[in-house]
């Protein structure tokens, strides 16, 4: 308590709204508070207890005003939407409808649909005498968007197992979907600019290493330094578009989505947060593969690079499933990865074989061609990468999805299993009864 001169700690304000007594801190002199009841901001001045009693006294009892400077609160306009994925309650702000939010639950993004006009539905009254205790009560009467969502939910059909051939049916021909063909053709423009400018800066190079002349050194120096300008931008443009693209397909394809729907990731800025997927695990095994083939070389130098390139091809894709299915790119190993793995073995070597059919039929057409016509097959070259590159992903995605269903229908035939072992030991003691 303060006593003598020295002032109070707190200051008495009273709200020009509701009358409410507010007692904020003197340090606040000069600031704005906002009244806990009305949630107007009140500014804070030196007022007595006298000059406040004296206000209060010339105005009525319940009557409500504004002063010239303290103005309520406008409220702020908001959407109901329910995400579709985990069913998280969202409110974004009026002017984001038709625009994407991000769920604060499962980091999906949502669009904002038009608010819906609902009109309070008001049952009829009762007329006297019709209450009576132990009557069946009456059915609430629910508005009808509340019953279209419940009956939306019901009905959603489960997702789409795996088919049995997942690694031909929907693959070769899902760069071409509905869903999925602008997109190609997208990933396609990107790499029409990012193969050329390859081909561009390969000629100049291969120009200054066989000798120039000297009106031309200059000119050639040129055109490498724009090539490696241009192709750094490009291409980073370029990887992050197609980490966007590869993480969503296997993501959706992994979920029983048999076509893809939601193609936020292959935003340039959502695809450079995705591109760390396929970076850090491509750079992580070729550390580890660098280790191999040093190892390798001081013992079999002859097979120092096949062992190092095999090594490659295998630990790649497990890192990248395994931050994959864990969801961070600095987990190398996962143990979910791994199981799924081991427990469809034949799968993953069937992902090989395919891959590598595709992969490598491109790769041996496009150095074929580089060697006769370098700017066609740049050309012709970059809408069969684009389809190589979703190819790829969809088998991936696809074998996920089946790995799963095998892993998980073996999990319920072990305990099956266990459960009529265990009933035929609890027998065996009670002497069969």
């Amino acid at each position: 308590m303060a006593t003598g001169d020295s002032p109070q700690p707190y200051v008495l304000v009273v709200c020009p709204t509701c009358r409410t007594r507010l007692h904020p801190r003197r340090e606040l002199l000069g600031k704005r508070v906002r009244c806990p009841d009305c949630g107007v901001p009140v500014r804070v001045v030196e007022r007595t207890p006298q000059s406040v009693a004296a206000v209060r006294e010339k105005e009525s009892p319940g009557e409500y005003r504004l002063s010239e400077t303290d103005q309520p609160v406008v409220p702020i306009e908001t959407v109901a939407v329910t995400c579709p994925t985990c069913g998280t309650k969202l409110h974004p702000r009026v002017a984001l409808v038709g625009k994407r939010v991000r769920c604060p639950d499962c980091r999906r993004p949502v669009t904002v649909p038009e608010p819906r006009e609902e009109k309070p539905i008001k049952a009829p009254p009762r007329p006297a005498g019709a209450y009576g205790i132990g009557a069946a009560p009456e059915p609430i009467a629910m508005p009808e968007t509340v019953l279209q969502d419940l009956d939306r939910t019901i009905t959603a059909p489960p997702p789409e197992p795996a088919p049995r051939l997942w690694f031909v049916t929907g693959v070769f021909g899902f760069p071409w979907y509905p869903g999925t063909i602008s997109r190609w053709m997208i990933l396609t423009l990107f790499l029409l600019f990012a193969n050329t400018i390859v081909v561009f800066g390969g000629k100049a190079i291969m120009g200054m290493v066989a000798g120039a002349g000297a009106g031309d050194a200059y000119a050639t120096a040129f055109k490498v330094a724009l090539s490696v300008a241009l192709g750094m931008i490009v291409w980073t443009l370029t990887m992050a578009y197609i980490a966007g693209c590869v993480v969503t397909v296997i993501r959706d394809t992994a979920a029983g989505n048999n076509d893809i729907e939601d193609w936020s990731d292959t935003e340039i800025t959502e695809g450079f947060l995705r591109s760390i997927y396929l970076w850090f695990p491509l750079v992580a095994a070729g550390a580890v593969c660098y280790g191999i083939h040093y190892v390798t070389a001081m013992f079999a130098p002859e097979w120092a690079v096949a062992v190092s390139s095999v090594a490659l091809l295998v630990l790649f894709p497990i890192f990248f499933v395994s931050a994959l299915e864990h969801g961070s790119a600095l987990v190398l190993v996962s143990p979910t990865a791994l199981r799924l793995i081991s427990g469809f073995w034949w799968g993953w070597l069937l992902l090989y074989v395919e891959v590598g059919l595709v992969t490598g039929g491109w790769a041996g057409l496009s150095w074929l061609g580089l060697d006769r016509l370098p700017y066609v097959t740049a050309l012709l070259g970059a809408p069969v990468l684009a389809a190589v590159i979703f190819i790829d992903a969809r088998l991936l995605g696809r074998f996920l999805l089946r790995a799963a269903e095998v892993v998980e229908e073996r999990r319920a035939l072990r305990e099956e299993q266990e459960n009529v072992d265990a009933e035929e030991e609890h027998r065996a003691r009670n002497g069969g009864a």
